[in-house]
């Protein structure tokens, strides 16, 4: 029997089709049925028109697109033998709008979403609180707002720099942002310091708080998310970045990885078109996000939940949980390193003298976004993004399923629904 489910409360919306024996998903087929056509409205544009077009792929991670393409572009002036180099306030600007842009995500995700999905699988009396997520999540806006003008679809970042040139008191008005945001986080969602959080080592820790990041922990506990939602144990990180480590991950064995080794494939849809292309590294699946940056850097704390629980839901939602905390006190140390006295800007060569390829990539709050650029004499011919959705929630055939079509298999109908969400789908990312 073939179940259809529409699923919503999520960046754009899914379908999944179940085929369901004795009462549980033995296959699932995900379709995506929106296009909008991104790549072509950039066929034939301005370079530079990259800038202002791509951020708007989506309404939760433009900045991680904007971000993807200056570096494409940048990637492209270095092919054609004009390399740009960026000093220390530029990159760290611009890193920390992407983490605050990462924040403000993983917030609404664990508010909006996660808890919210957790309360329908075991109904409590408990109060989900969502405004707490946006609130959190305005404060991280505010930040980034601070340097890039403002908040989503900004286009700050430029081949070459970026077009605030902040004083000290725009530095101390992002720290204030930044410096209430971690200070709410440790009273409503932790219950105790950013720096105790991050220094558990064994799931055993969470005894320790009365919060409602306990809360969740306990909750998927209860619904034995422990033990469901197992993938293929392999992970990928992609962008170059002073948070992660660019790694590919078989269990806890890392080795180097290389954007050049990605493919796409098409994916498999019988029930309803989708307009999702699958990504691969090798013409292998693997799942990309939090998770995989977490082990990556071999986090003490996602370690023991690896050794314990392998690549569950729980560890999949509770390494999220773990950046967010991590990822804020990464900001404050990339604020502290803002001189502001170095220039916002290094004029690069006139971009209708640029004929090369390009490609950027970044890690996205969900996992590693690409974009590849084809630029002559400043028009682009070909524009290509892959986005990390492609990675995680792709569409295949039965004998060599996606992350996500591996994770919900063997459990039923709503908790597969619940485990699909664990990846923090964005479709409009995917149907780009």
């Amino acid at each position: 029997m073939i179940t259809k489910q529409l699923v919503d409360q999520i960046e754009g919306e899914a379908s999944i089709y179940f085929d369901i024996k004795d009462e549980m998903v033995d296959f699932a087929t995900i379709s995506f049925p929106h296009f909008r056509g991104m790549e072509s409205i950039l066929k034939g544009k301005n370079a530079l028109d990259a800038l202002v077009i791509t951020p708007r792929v989506c309404g939760i991670c433009g900045h991680a697109h904007l971000m993807a393409s200056v570096r494409a572009i940048e990637n492209a002036y270095k092919n054609a033998g004009h390399k740009i180099n960026l000093n220390q306030k530029i990159e760290s600007i611009r890193e920390f709008t992407l983490l605050m842009e990462m924040v403000q995500n993983h917030l609404k995700w664990i508010y909006l979403t996660i808890i919210p999905e957790l309360q329908k699988l075991h109904p409590t009396d408990r109060n989900s609180k969502p405004l707490k997520g946006a609130f959190g999540a305005s404060l991280a806006a505010k930040a980034i707002a601070t340097f890039a003008g403002q908040w989503p679809h900004s286009s700050y970042m430029i081949p070459g720099g970026i077009t605030c040139d902040p004083t000290n008191i725009d530095v101390l008005k992002a720290q204030s942002y930044l410096d209430e945001l971690i200070s709410f986080f440790e009273k409503e969602s932790l219950g105790i310091s950013i720096d105790d959080f991050l220094a558990f080592e064994s799931c055993k820790d969470f005894e320790k708080m009365n919060s409602d990041i306990s809360y969740l922990e306990s909750e998927l506990i209860k619904n034995d998310m422990t033990h469901k939602g197992h993938s293929y144990d392999r992970f990928i990180v992609l962008g170059e970045h002073s948070f992660t480590k660019v790694s590919k991950l078989n269990q806890t064995k890392a080795m180097g990885a290389d954007v050049k080794y990605v493919s796409e494939s098409e994916a498999y849809s019988p029930n309803e078109k989708t307009y999702a292309i699958n990504a691969l590294y090798k013409n292998n699946f693997y799942e990309a996000g939090p998770l995989s940056r977490c082990m990556a850097l071999s986090m003490p704390i996602v370690k023991n939940m690896h050794r314990r629980y392998k690549d569950s839901a729980y560890s999949r939602v509770m390494a999220r949980v773990f950046e967010l905390a991590y990822l804020l006190k990464k900001s404050q140390s990339l604020l502290k390193k803002i001189d502001i006295s170095q220039s916002s800007f290094v004029s690069p060569e006139n971009i209708k003298n640029i004929t090369a390829e390009g490609v950027g990539v970044v890690e996205a709050p969900r996992g590693p976004l690409i974009h590849k650029i084809r630029i002559n004499e400043g028009i682009i011919q070909e524009y290509k993004i892959i986005t990390p959705t492609q990675f995680n929630i792709g569409s295949s055939t039965q004998s060599n399923p996606t992350p996500a079509q591996k994770a919900m298999s063997g459990v039923s109908i709503q908790n597969a629904l619940f485990i699909f969400r664990t990846f923090d789908v964005c479709s409009v990312c995917t149907t780009h």
